[in-house]
């Protein structure tokens, strides 16, 4: 049994040097891909981080964001895949999941993601306002409205959930409480277009 101790202890003293060294390289390359990406030089950024990949979490958030700017939505979405499902209660990998598949066009893969982060953090304003918008546009005021809603009792004087919840309210037929949302637009931005049309409108 002394002995078995003993070659463990001898493994994990092996074991530590390897360790740093491997720390040390990724702190290395972090660094390196930092610097490339401030020149807007995409490629010279994710070579580093490839250089030394193994499948972490931190790698694969890095080169979703880094092929994200270079606009390969492919590889960023996947990327960003692997570390939603590395950190399955993390929202940061969801909303950087969300950027590719925006520019990919995939609505209802994004509205999942809002919905799986509002599981997590049901008052997270960025979730409940673009599911909101994604509803607005579906022309689906009721449930836009309940999105809105939670943005707008959170930040009561923020323009944009002010003036989505008045057009979804409008669009409704609760014409007192899209009077009151306009009215609160415009005092917000003053002689503001879409809140004066709205008030036309109604």
């Amino acid at each position: 049994m002394d002995l078995v101790k003993l070659t463990f202890s001898a493994a994990l003293v092996c074991a530590a040097p390897a360790v740093a060294w491997a720390q040390a390289d990724q702190a290395t390359a972090f660094a390196s891909s930092y610097a490339a990406e401030a020149k807007a030089d995409y490629a010279d950024a994710i070579a580093p981080i490839k250089a030394i990949y193994t499948g972490t979490y931190e790698q694969n958030l890095r080169l979703g964001w880094l092929y994200f700017l270079a606009k390969n939505y492919t590889a960023s979405a996947a990327h960003y895949q692997k570390a939603v499902e590395q950190r399955p209660y993390a929202v940061e990998p969801k909303f950087g999941l969300v950027k590719p598949l925006n520019a990919l066009g995939q609505v209802e893969k994004m509205l999942n993601l809002y919905q799986d982060i509002l599981k997590i953090d049901a008052q997270n304003t960025q979730a409940n306002y673009w599911a909101g918008v994604i509803y607005l546009n579906r022309k689906s005021y009721a449930q836009a409205a309940r999105y809105f809603e939670r943005v707008v009792n959170l930040y009561p004087f923020d323009y944009d959930s002010t003036i989505s919840l008045a057009w979804a309210y409008l669009n409704l037929g609760k014409k007192a409480e899209a009077r009151a949302l306009y009215t609160k637009a415009l005092l917000i931005r003053p002689g503001d277009a879409a809140a004066t049309a709205g008030l036309k409108r109604l």
